[in-house]
């Protein structure tokens, strides 16, 4: 019987990362359920870009899960990968390859749209990573989301079933009465890892930032920074928005509700018909819409410039000057212990 391989390939903002964490900190009780989460890393990123580049083959790649699932003490029959850039590409034809060596499922979790692109707009804005997106306004985002093809989700579905074959598809539906117990047990219960005894809890949630300091941050050129340097900005603004928001909690919602109405219309027959194929059901997501008179999030920095600078300036350049008061203190320490060697 062969080996079962999963890949868990997003959504992203469907809790992701801190599922990640949960896995990577879990590895010894995953394998003494017979499990394995390999490469000792948190997220398998750079497997999948090297398989996706050309640059490792897929026989290759089999032949090393199976070998680090072979030399564990307990019996492995499930070998899991997770990474949610995965689900951005649109042919996913070479991980189905790895049906030769495995009984390979697909996880894929499905979040609401509308609620999904507000997500995403302010992740591209806090880690930067795009320059495409990492400084629009709200509505030039709304105007490239045609290239997030994957959140279409009928048709992204028909391509992995297709792939894949339905049976071997597992799909989850991130809102709370359908994760009553949240992500990470919706998605354990799904791959079939229900005794979860002495499992730690997830200590990283990647979420977002408060419209304000997002506001603040896309105006900054941070994308052009090296890549450690932009993440002491990103953790300096983290602080800043800590700070301001102690007390308070900002709405994330950005559409206003005819607009958010009108794009769940064009979403809604492929929701429909993949609801009806995969959940015997007519409604995909259970959860009614915001409505009309749904706070807004406001995108806005203080129209005094003393303001701005009180409020955002000064306490980001206050936290680079204590990183870098912090680097200099470890590299005399290190110059000292080095003398003294």
């Amino acid at each position: 019987m062969k080996r079962r391989l999963i890949f868990h390939i997003g959504a992203h903002r469907t809790a992701t990362s801190a599922l990640q964490d949960y896995l990577a900190d879990n590895k010894r009780q995953l394998r003494s359920r017979g499990v394995v989460y390999p490469f000792q890393v948190r997220r398998h990123l750079k497997q999948m870009n090297a398989l996706f580049t050309g640059r490792r083959d897929p026989a290759e790649l089999a032949e090393t899960l199976t070998a680090r699932a072979d030399k564990r003490d307990a019996d492995i029959h499930t070998i899991l990968l997770s990474d949610e850039d995965i689900c951005m590409r649109e042919d996913l034809g070479l991980l189905a390859r790895f049906r030769e060596w495995f009984d390979v499922k697909i996880v894929f979790t499905l979040r609401r749209q509308d609620t999904w692109l507000e997500s995403w707009f302010f992740q591209n804005i806090k880690w930067q990573w795009n320059p495409k997106l990492a400084h629009c306004t709200f509505d030039e985002f709304m105007a490239q989301r045609e290239s997030f093809h994957w959140i279409h989700y009928d048709r992204y579905v028909r391509h992995l079933e297709d792939l894949f074959g339905a049976e071997n598809l597992i799909l989850n539906v991130m809102e709370k009465d359908q994760m009553p117990d949240g992500p990470i047990a919706a998605f354990s219960d799904s791959i079939g890892l229900t005794d979860r005894t002495g499992f730690t809890e997830p200590s990283h949630m990647n979420a977002s930032f408060s419209p304000e300091i997002s506001e603040f941050m896309r105006c900054l050129p941070l994308d052009a920074a090296p890549v450690e340097y932009r993440n002491q900005l990103t953790s300096a603004c983290a602080q800043i928005d800590a700070k301001r928001g102690r007390n308070t909690k900002s709405s994330e919602r950005l559409l206003p509700h005819a607009d958010r109405v009108a794009l769940m219309a064009e979403y809604d027959p492929g929701n429909r018909a993949l609801a009806r194929r995969h959940f015997d059901r007519e409604m995909l997501f259970l959860e009614p819409l915001p409505g009309p008179d749904a706070p807004l999030a406001r995108m806005e920095l203080p129209g005094d410039s003393y303001a701005l600078m009180e409020e955002f300036v000064a306490p980001l350049l206050s936290a680079l000057i204590g990183y870098r008061k912090e680097e200099m203190k470890a590299k005399a320490e290190a110059e000292g212990t080095s003398k003294g060697d």
